[in-house]
């Protein structure tokens, strides 16, 4: 009983909100009909169109006829001259639709009073994970014999030289699908040195792990930013070019694993195995990177992105304190190995997440 009596007010309150929706379209296309017919006044009476009003303080209206109604109170207000309403209607609009589009059917009035109005976000917040490929560019070599050499990142016994990166930029929208980003990453660079003090007798291999705070700045140009479809909506894939440079601080830097053939067994401690600890590289390091991806439009209103990305990060100077590299003794005589002169530079695959944030206002010269 209690089961039927439960389908039964489900089904009740289905049809009491279909009705409460056949009746919000009915009055919406009412008020629409009378624009076109040149009764503003029926359509801004709160009490002749009362259905109409009581639907979009209530919230009745799907998403589209939201948009619709604020809209058509906006043209409303600006042909019966009331400036000051017509831009509150406008700002409601551009809450309801972020990024709302005029056609080319829309009157000049209405695009006269959008055009005093800043449309764009004034900023977005973009979230980005990836993996991160480490290459190692050799400036000079050092070894503990002359006869002795190095290799970066081939001997395959998990030397692939794979990182992770976490960044968060603030990203702003310029003009013409040009943007400017600045914000912080974390980046967790790995190589790895097959070492080779006498070939095949004596030979060892050490990976380095670092993990720097870097401050990219960036300029990007967004292909088609706003082109629009078919439908009269802006695209939703929009492919991307970006060049940037940023400023790295080296909060750490170690040897997760080491291991030596031939000669006396030694392991080295985790107390001997920081590079930070001894000085040995560089506090702050300056990098040049560029890259490309595409951005795809996500979310309701599709002012919010999902992106997919492919960089190259190029450091500028020594990864290694010259003055230090002798510092590790345990590194030097234990392992057998001395620190070369080198960069370290990577190729990052990421997505992410863009979040857009508005706040829809008067542009200064209108004020």
């Amino acid at each position: 009983m209690k089961k039927l009596l439960l389908l039964i007010t489900l089904c009740s309150l289905s049809l009491v909100s279909l009705a409460q929706s056949n009746r919000c379209a009915q009055a919406l296309a009412q008020a629409e009909q009378a624009f076109e017919q040149g009764r503003l006044i029926y359509i801004l009476d709160e009490q002749q169109n009362s259905q109409f009003f009581e639907c979009l303080k209530n919230g009745n209206f799907t998403k589209e006829e939201e948009i619709r109604a604020h809209k058509l109170l906006t043209k409303a207000y600006v042909f019966s001259d009331n400036e000051e309403r017509a831009e509150e209607k406008l700002i409601d609009l551009l809450i309801a639709d972020k990024e709302h589009q005029l056609s080319p059917e829309d009157p000049a009035e209405l695009h006269f009073l959008y055009s005093k109005f800043r449309t764009e976000p004034i900023i977005r917040l973009a979230f980005k994970f990836g993996f991160n490929k480490t290459f190692v560019s050799q400036i000079q070599n050092f070894n503990t014999f002359q006869n002795g050499s190095k290799f970066y990142n081939e001997n395959g016994s998990g030397g692939l030289g794979i990182g992770q990166s976490f960044e968060l930029l603030a990203e702003r929208h310029i003009s013409k699908g040009i943007e400017v980003g600045l914000g912080a990453q974390m980046r967790f660079a790995t190589y790895e040195i097959d070492g080779q003090m006498i070939p095949e007798n004596l030979t060892y291999l050490a990976k380095n792990r670092s993990t720097m705070l870097r401050i990219p700045l960036l300029v990007r140009y967004n292909y088609g930013y706003d082109d629009l479809d078919d439908e009269g909506q802006r695209k939703k894939f929009i492919p991307y070019v970006f060049l940037g440079g940023s400023y790295d601080l080296t909060l750490d830097a170690k040897y997760i694993d080491t291991s030596r053939t031939g000669g006396t067994a030694f392991t080295l401690t985790d107390a001997n195995n920081s590079l930070t600890d001894f000085d040995q590289v560089a506090k702050s390091n300056v990098s040049i990177f560029g890259g490309l991806g595409f951005k795809y439009r996500i979310g309701r209103a599709l002012v919010d992105f999902f992106t997919v990305e492919l960089r190259y990060d190029n450091s500028l100077f020594n990864y290694i304190d010259p003055e230090n590299r002798w510092n590790n003794d345990d590194v030097r005589f234990g392992i057998g190995h001395v620190e070369d002169d080198l960069t370290i530079n990577t190729i990052t695959f990421s997505v992410g997440y863009t979040r857009s944030f508005y706040i829809p206002r008067k542009r200064k010269e209108y004020r």
